[in-house]
């Protein structure tokens, strides 16, 4: 029997992990509603669209992210080595542990020539990565050069991730995450 007593946190939280395993377009409303321990009927209560639904959970990812991720990229009490690959070490990490994936990636993938309103929350999401990764690499080049290495670095994570998913090689990410560093 479903629950009928969840909050919008627990919502957007267990949402995000069915996005983030089946996608978004993949994913239905009594998907979501029966992951929350809701009928479906109480889920619009919470949210009047699995658009308005999404949009939220992204933007969630995006200040868990900033908060819990990026943040380490800021953190002037340690080399930039360490900052560095402890943002690599999280980062790929949380990516390898949960089942589906980089939510991100995988939306950007799905939606981002179909679905408009999504757009916001993945920019904001890798223009924050890339800043995090620009501010490390600036710590040993110019402004404009730690710019490139930040986006370079960012496709190629992204690129990793994704080859990684399809063929389990996960000396892919070593790899990536070596060049990274040798950039620095």
């Amino acid at each position: 029997m479903p629950t009928q007593k969840v909050t919008r946190d627990e919502i957007l939280e267990k949402s995000m992990l069915v996005f983030k395993r089946q996608g978004y377009h993949r994913t239905t409303m009594d998907d979501l509603a029966r992951a929350c321990g809701l009928l479906k009927g109480s889920f619009y209560h919470y949210f009047r669209s699995k658009e308005v639904l999404m949009k939220e959970v992204l933007q969630r990812a995006v200040d868990l992210n900033e908060k819990h991720l990026f943040s380490i990229a800021y953190d002037e009490t340690k080399p930039p080595g360490q900052r560095l690959d402890q943002l690599l070490s999280a980062l790929f990490n949380g990516v390898m542990r949960s089942e589906g994936g980089c939510l991100m990636g995988n939306t950007v993938l799905e939606t981002a020539l179909v679905t408009e309103e999504f757009k916001e929350p993945l920019r904001a999401h890798f223009n924050s990565a890339m800043n995090a990764l620009a501010h490390i690499y600036q710590t040993h080049h110019p402004e404009d050069k730690a710019r490139e290495l930040a986006q370079q670095a960012t496709a190629e994570i992204q690129g990793s991730l994704l080859l990684v998913k399809l063929f389990g090689q996960a000396q892919l990410l070593t790899d990536c995450r070596n060049r990274a560093v040798e950039r620095l």
